[in-house]
């Protein structure tokens, strides 16, 4: 296999990692937007490039010989907060792509890590992936837009992998959560979120790779949790004071349960089925 990386952040970088053993039957290549990380990727691939994935000429360089790639964009900077920016880094790398697939002949197979805030809010229900999606306008709209235009290539196998809030080294969750010891904050703290270890991120777009998956599928742990008991785990896991829920909740905060019932049907088996079991409330007293 010739695959290419394209987007070495949190999750490409992890999955880069992981197929190490297979190289080098593996043929790996890697692109960042930075230049500064080339040193640091080099030891992990065959090649490294500069690649914006809306830039035709980068893109092609990135793709070409390549048979398979997994796309795991994510926007720089203030973008991570700015509509226009999501739209720049998804959709208008996607539109690049499908302009440059008459040339990427020995392009099949296309991975792409999505993300299930395309589904909205469920009041808390359960959704899978035959949920009709219903993504609240902004960020939700635009992935949404983004797995749309992969889906119409119809003469390549595309998988989209629906990912869950990540968690991991280098995003703990305790260190994450205990600003909000001792706070107020509106609402009950009803409102379900689901998780993935980054781990687990990695292993299904390599099972996704290995498998030939295609379709859409739910990329989460076992457990939803709502986020009162998240957060009320965390802080008291760490000694702080809880937070005080004021109540009073708002219309659309119930937040949706994710299944993952395809991911095992595939035959993907989680590394960390739920944060219980990924060690992160494993001094907790709560039950």
């Amino acid at each position: 296999m010739d695959l290419t990386i394209v987007g070495c952040g949190y999750v490409g970088l992890t999955l880069a990692e992981r197929l190490q053993p297979r190289r080098p039957k593996l043929t790996l290549k890697l692109t960042t937007t930075s230049s500064e990380r080339l040193e640091q990727l080099s030891p992990l691939a065959d090649q490294v490039e500069v690649c914006d994935a809306t830039d035709p000429t980068q893109l092609l360089s990135a793709l070409r010989k390549s048979s398979s790639a997994v796309f795991c964009l994510g926007p720089k900077g203030d973008r991570q907060v700015d509509a226009n920016g999501y739209r720049h880094t998804f959709v208008d790398s996607f539109r690049c792509l499908k302009t440059l697939l008459p040339q990427l002949t020995d392009l099949r197979q296309i991975v792409y890590t999505s993300s299930c805030s395309v589904y909205g809010d469920a009041q808390g229900g359960w959704v899978d992936e035959q949920t009709p999606p219903k993504p609240s306008r902004g960020h939700g709209d635009v992935l949404l837009e983004s797995e749309q235009l992969l889906s119409d290539i119809g003469d390549r196998r595309v998988c989209i992998l629906r990912l869950g809030a990540l968690y991991g080294p280098g995003r703990d969750l305790d260190r994450r959560l205990r600003g909000l010891a001792g706070l107020e904050r509106p609402g009950s703290g009803a409102a379900y979120s689901n998780w993935l270890h980054v781990a687990d991120a990695a292993g299904a777009l390599e099972a996704a790779l290995s498998a030939e998956w295609d379709g859409v599928v739910n990329v989460v742990n076992d457990e939803p949790i709502r986020l009162r008991d998240l957060v009320g785990r965390s802080l008291r896991r760490q000694g702080l004071a809880t937070v005080r829920w004021l109540g009073q909740e708002e219309p659309g905060a119930g937040g949706r349960r994710i299944r993952n019932t395809r991911l095992k049907q595939l035959g993907y088996q989680l590394q960390h089925p739920s944060l219980d079991q990924s060690g992160v409330f494993a001094a907790s007293q709560v039950p």
